[in-house]
C-alpha cells in the first residue's frame, strides 16, 4: 500500500522559473490508462506508475483532463461539482484493498463507467463503514477546512437518493439548498459523511502524488472547466452566480451552421465580481493542492461568452454576453417597431427594451426584401456599440484573469483555440499567458501556409492533437489529395515517409521542435513505434467528438498498462532521442 503525505508543499514554481523551461509532456484522460493496480479504469495510482516512462524518455509534464465528479455521466466538462474529485479515480490499491480488474489482459477498448462506478462505490462504502467512527472524525476534520464541502456532500446525498434526477425535480425541501443542506444531514447522515470522506481520500492521494512527481522532476497539469452543469451542487447552492435563463455555447462557423449549444448556465459576472470572485477563488485554492499548472478551459469566456436563451436550441439566436444591445428608443427614432422585427425573425429581446440581432439575420428574405435605406440602418444597428462592448470585455476579462492568477501558485495555461478576437489575443500576449497551438491549424493569416517551427509563439504549447480532435494520423490520412501533398512537402521537405511510423515520428519531431515553451502530446500520438504502436483504425482511439452524444465519447481505454510503457525500450529510446534533439529535456530533471 502506498503511503500518502498529509499536505502538499509545492514551491512557487511559476515565480522561480523552475517550471517555465522548454519542456515536453503527455496528455491523457486519466480513466483511459490503467495501472496493474487499477480496477478497470485508470486511477490516481496510474500517475505514479508513469514515472519510469517519463524518466526514461524525458517527459516532465503530465497533463490530465478534469477530474471533477460527473455523477452518472461521463464527460469531465459536464460535472455535478466544479471542485469535487470523481470517486472513480480513487485508487483502491492505495487504500489496501486488493481488488483488481477481472482479467490480466485488457480485452475491451471501452470503459463501462456505470459498472465501474457502482462497484467501486460499494467497495468504498464498505471500507468506510468498517471503521465508521474513525472515518467520520477524519471526514469532519477535513470538512472544517473547506466551506464548499457541506453543500457538495448534501447535494451528492440527494443526487444519489434521486438516482441523478435534476435537483429542480426533487421534493420542495430538498430542491432549496437553504433547507436541503440540513435536511440531507438529518435524513441520511451516513451518506453525507461518506461523500465528504471520499473527497478526503481523493485529496490525500492526489496531493501526495503531486509531491512525489515533483521530487522526480515531473509536473502535473490539471484542467479547470469554465462552466458547470445546471444539475450541479454549484448551481443548487450558489445560484446567484449563474444565469440559468441562458445557455452557453458558440456561434455558427464553417464547421457548424447552427453553432454549438452546450446547455450550461452562463456565469453572472456582475455577481461574481461583487463577491470578489469567491467561486473562482474557492476552486483555485483547492486545485493548487494537486497541480503545478492548469488549463483555463475556453479562456475567451473570461472576456465574453456566447449566450443562448433557454427557449432556443440553435446557437443562431444567441449573442455575446454581456452586450449593450439596441434600445427600443433607438429603433423607435428610426421608425422601426421591435415587435415587427421580432416577427420577421431578425431580432430577439435580450432584456427589457434591449434587443440583439440574430447571427445571420442579413441572409433572411425578410431583411433582403427591405429597401436599401432600411437595410443599411439595421446593419449599422447590428454593429452599434461594438467598440464600447469590446472595451468592456477587455477590461473585465483582464481583471478576471488577474484575479485567477492571484488565487494560486499554479501556472495558468489558456485554451485559446478557435476564432479568438484580436483584442483577446492582444490581452493574452501582454500577460504572457501560455496559449495552445495545434500544428495542423497553425497557419499564416495572410495566405494559409503552415507556420515554420521557429515562427511559433514562445508563450504557447505546441500539440499535434487535442482530446477534441482526431489523432494526428487520422488527420494525416483523411486530407484531400492536394492538401496532403502540400503537408508532405512542408513537414517532410527532404525525404518522403514510407509508412505510418515514419509519418508520426516526423510530425512529433516537428511539434517538439517548435519554438513553443511546452509541447504536450496526447498519449495515442506519441506511440509511433514499439509494442503499443497504433498502426490502423486511428479514429477508434479518439477521446471525444464535439457535438455528438456523450454516449459515444469519453470511454476510450488503452490496451496496455501504465507500467508497460516504461518497459518498452524501443518507444522509450526513440522518444528520448527526439526530446533530446529538440532540447525538451530540462537540465534540472
Amino acid at each position: 500500500m502506498f503511503t500518502y503525505a498529509k499536505k502538499s508543499q509545492s514551491l512557487k514554481l511559476n515565480q522561480t522559473g523552475v517550471l517555465r523551461q522548454r519542456r515536453a509532456g503527455i496528455l491523457l484522460p486519466l480513466a483511459s490508462l490503467l495501472s496493474r493496480e487499477s480496477f478497470e479504469c485508470g486511477d490516481l495510482a496510474t500517475l505514479r506508475n508513469l514515472i519510469p516512462f517519463c524518466k526514461k524518455t524525458g517527459f516532465s509534464i503530465l497533463q490530465i483532463l478534469p477530474l471533477n465528479d460527473t455523477g452518472i455521466g461521463k464527460s469531465p466538462y459536464s460535472s455535478i461539482s466544479s471542485i469535487a474529485v470523481d470517486p472513480i479515480y480513487i485508487s483502491l490499491a492505495d487504500l489496501g484493498l486488493s481488488i483488481r480488474s477481472r482479467k490480466e489482459k485488457i480485452l475491451s477498448s471501452k470503459i463501462n463507467h456505470t459498472r465501474i462506478r457502482d462497484l467501486k462505490m460499494q467497495v468504498l462504502r464498505d471500507h468506510f463503514k468498517k471503521e465508521m467512527a474513525k472515518n467520520e472524525k477524519e471526514a469532519l476534520d477535513f470538512a472544517s477546512q473547506f466551506e464548499w464541502l457541506e453543500s457538495y456532500a448534501s447535494f451528492r446525498t440527494w443526487f444519489s437518493k434521486y438516482n441523478g434526477l435534476p435537483w429542480w425535480e426533487w421534493k420542495e425541501d430538498a430542491k432549496n439548498s437553504k433547507t436541503g443542506i440540513e435536511l440531507a444531514k438529518k435524513e441520511d447522515w451516513e451518506s453525507y459523511i461518506f461523500f465528504i470522506y471520499l473527497q478526503k481520500i481523493a485529496y490525500d492521494q492526489l496531493s501526495s502524488t503531486k509531491i512525489l512527481l515533483e521530487k522526480e522532476g515531473i509536473f502535473l497539469k490539471g484542467d479547470m472547466p469554465i462552466l458547470t452543469s445546471k444539475n450541479s451542487s454549484d448551481v443548487w447552492a450558489y445560484g446567484e452566480y449563474f444565469r440559468t435563463d441562458l445557455q452557453a455555447g458558440a456561434p455558427p462557423d464553417v464547421f457548424s451552421e447552427e453553432g454549438q449549444n452546450w446547455g450550461f448556465p452562463v456565469l453572472d459576472w456582475e455577481k461574481i465580481v461583487r463577491s470578489d470572485y469567491k467561486w473562482w477563488r474557492d476552486r483555485l485554492e483547492y486545485l493548487q493542492n494537486f497541480f503545478h499548472l492548469y488549463r483555463i478551459d475556453h479562456v475567451i469566456g473570461m472576456f465574453r461568452i456566447w449566450a443562448i436563451p433557454q427557449n432556443h436550441t440553435s446557437a443562431k439566436f444567441g449573442w455575446f454576453h454581456p452586450q449593450t444591445g439596441v434600445s427600443r428608443e433607438t429603433f423607435s427614432e428610426a421608425q422601426f417597431s421591435p415587435e415587427e422585427l421580432i416577427q420577421l425573425g431578425l431580432i430577439s429581446e435580450m432584456s427589457k427594451d434591449k434587443f440583439i440581432f440574430h447571427w445571420d439575420f442579413w441572409k433572411l428574405q425578410s431583411y433582403q426584401s427591405m429597401s436599401e435605406e432600411k437595410k443599411s440602418l439595421l446593419w449599422n444597428f447590428s454593429n452599434m456599440d461594438l467598440a464600447k462592448d469590446e472595451d468592456h470585455w477587455k477590461i473585465s476579462g483582464e481583471k478576471a484573469l488577474q484575479a485567477l492568477e492571484s488565487f494560486s501558485k499554479m501556472l495558468p495555461c489558456a485554451e485559446d483555440l478557435g476564432a479568438v478576437p484580436g483584442f483577446i489575443r492582444d490581452s493574452l500576449k501582454e500577460r504572457r499567458m501560455i496559449g495552445i497551438d495545434v500544428n495542423r491549424w497553425t497557419r499564416s493569416l495572410e495566405n494559409g501556409s503552415y507556420i515554420p517551427k521557429e515562427g511559433y509563439r514562445e508563450d504557447a504549447i505546441s500539440v499535434l492533437s487535442t482530446h477534441d480532435t482526431s489523432l494526428a494520423m487520422d488527420w494525416w490520412t483523411s486530407q484531400s489529395h492536394g492538401e496532403k501533398e502540400y503537408a508532405e512537402s512542408f513537414f517532410f521537405p527532404k525525404n518522403s515517409p514510407t509508412n505510418a511510423s515514419e509519418i508520426l515520428k516526423g510530425l512529433l519531431s516537428f511539434s517538439f521542435g517548435t519554438a513553443s515553451l511546452f509541447s504536450i502530446q496526447i498519449l495515442q500520438d506519441i506511440l509511433y513505434c514499439g509494442k503499443y504502436e497504433i498502426r490502423e483504425d486511428w479514429d477508434q482511439h479518439r477521446t471525444n467528438v464535439p457535438g455528438t452524444p456523450e454516449e459515444g465519447n469519453w470511454d476510450y481505454r488503452s490496451s496496455f498498462y501504465a507500467e508497460d510503457l516504461g518497459e518498452d525500450e524501443e518507444i522509450c529510446q526513440g522518444l528520448h532521442l527526439i526530446l533530446k534533439e529538440t532540447q525538451r529535456i530540462p537540465s534540472l530533471t
